[in-house]
């Protein structure tokens, strides 16, 4: 049997659980950002260190990347009585434990790349699940699959494409966009084709990043995230658990989102507590910010991933 997935958010639910990802119960650590080189890393977290650890406790969820390396998780193009469906791909979850797909992260392969389309939790009981995707290579669709591999996030540029806009020819735009402006030429127009030399990724950083993680109290929600003058994105977790679960892939799509032209962080902090205004000093304001500039995914009335962008 295979369950479709459906996305849920704040609008329409009267449930208090659905939206509190606000400054009721989030900090937002202004005095005390991570940063190198680059990036600047603004910790959010939860006044309540063991907030949302009821609904996902530590240890029990895994990241969609961990999965897929261990061979936890299989991901296959639809076999539908109507066809392949380029919007969908099926997922089944082998493991013990849950597993969390952000919205963004990429699969390359099959009949042709993609980038998931929501965030989603895919339950440990072996039943296969119907992913919302988007094409990231529109010029190829071979008959026959190859098998899906981990490709990383995509960049906050294009994730907002897919957040907000939610439109396939908004994703193709950017992604064309992108590849002109590198001066890169292919004929599928492959996305990853932009990420195909890691040596761009700062390791030293990436190490950096990772430690203050590990040597953190673990309460974090998420991030606020920003390079040179600008804000890249704000995304939170419902519990510390699925923020720790997510972390190495929202560094993959921070350091994506960084150009050439960016220089050394230096977005004012005054300025960085105006955007996280918008969005976490109420609920009213929240469901007003992210309804243009972000979503809020949910699972089973569950908040798991807010994700904000700049105006």
């Amino acid at each position: 049997m295979i369950s479709c997935f459906l996305l849920f958010g704040c609008i329409g639910f009267s449930s208090h659980a659905l939206c509190q990802l606000t400054y009721q119960h989030l900090q937002v650590q202004l005095d005390s950002p991570w940063t190198c080189g680059k990036l600047q890393l603004i910790p959010v977290r939860f006044k309540d260190p063991g907030f949302g650890e009821i609904d996902f406790a530590k240890g029990s969820v895994i990241g969609f990347a961990q999965a897929l390396r261990e061979g936890k998780l299989t991901v296959k193009e639809t076999n539908t009585p109507g066809g392949d469906d380029v919007s969908l791909l099926e997922v089944k979850n082998h493991s013990k434990k849950t597993v969390l797909v952000n919205s963004g992260e990429i699969v390359a392969g099959g009949m042709q790349d993609r980038a998931i389309g929501a965030t989603a939790l895919l339950e440990p009981d072996d039943k296969e699940t119907l992913l919302p995707v988007f094409c990231i290579e529109k010029g190829r669709w071979q008959k026959k699959s190859r098998g899906f591999r981990y490709a990383g996030s995509a960049d906050a540029e294009l994730r907002k494409e897919i957040d907000v806009a939610k439109k396939q020819n908004k994703v193709w735009k950017e992604i064309d966009r992108q590849l002109t402006d590198k001066g890169i030429q292919n004929v599928t127009g492959a996305y990853i084709d932009l990420y195909k030399d890691t040596t761009s990724l700062d390791t030293a950083c990436l190490r950096f990043f990772k430690q203050q993680m590990i040597h953190g109290d673990s309460a974090y929600a998420g991030f606020v995230a920003v390079t040179g003058n600008r804000i890249i994105n704000c995304e939170l977790f419902g519990s510390s658990t699925l923020c720790t679960a997510s972390y190495e892939t929202m560094l993959q799509s921070y350091m994506r989102s960084i150009t050439a032209a960016d220089a050394s962080p230096q977005v004012p902090k005054v300025v960085i507590q105006r955007f996280t205004d918008k969005f976490m000093e109420n609920e009213e304001k929240q469901i007003l910010y992210l309804n243009k500039h972000g979503r809020l995914y949910t699972s089973n009335e569950r908040v798991l991933h807010l994700i904000a962008y700049d105006e």
